[in-house]
């Protein structure tokens, strides 16, 4: 069998059989050395239309907040949000043991079984909203059905759909300020 083409693993596009990295996405494409320990897999799990987003988030939001000050994170089955109180930096997995990064950890929320990493993902003040950032999670993660390039910055805006491995969130929060203060 000749092969001519290599598929990328991320987003399932045809690459030349020389490259190293998709030219559609940026992921690392298989047989690249050194690449290895940053590429993610893919999960078996359904992607959501923008109808079965749109009804998840009307499901799972009749008694949610907007918090006034930090960023909300409602995980799906769960009435009360993981939270963080308004922060530069910190990172979305799960807590093992002791460490010195501020992490939110979604443990209790059945991350190990969902597939959560325990550094999965960096979320970043930005502006008035916040950015996230794939670490390099074994599982991959999604904002709004779309598959994010591990280790590449993407705009985080309140009302967004996260998926963490098979974790399902809704991320909501205030637009913020300069002076770190709510509008």
């Amino acid at each position: 069998m000749n092969v001519s083409v290599k598929i990328c693993p991320v987003c399932q596009s045809s690459n030349d059989i020389e490259a190293i990295h998709c030219i559609h996405c940026g992921a690392a494409l298989d047989g690249s050395p050194g690449e290895a320990e940053h590429r993610t897999k893919t999960t078996d799990m359904q992607a959501l239309t923008p109808e079965m987003i749109r009804e998840w988030i009307a499901k799972n939001t009749k008694e949610a907040a907007i918090p006034d000050t930090g960023i909300a994170f409602y995980v799906d089955g769960h009435s009360m949000p993981a939270y963080m109180d308004l922060k530069d930096e910190f990172i979305l997995g799960r807590k093992v043991g002791t460490t010195a990064e501020l992490l939110l950890d979604l443990a209790p929320f059945a991350g190990y079984s969902l597939g959560v990493s325990r550094r999965h993902v960096l979320v970043r003040r930005k502006g008035e909203g916040y950015e996230i950032r794939d670490l390099g999670s074994v599982n991959g993660t999604w904002l709004n059905e779309e598959r994010l390039v591990p280790y590449q910055s993407y705009p985080l805006p309140s009302g967004s759909h996260l998926r963490l491995g098979r974790m399902r969130v809704l991320v909501l929060y205030q637009p913020i300020v300069e002076t770190g203060q709510r509008k």
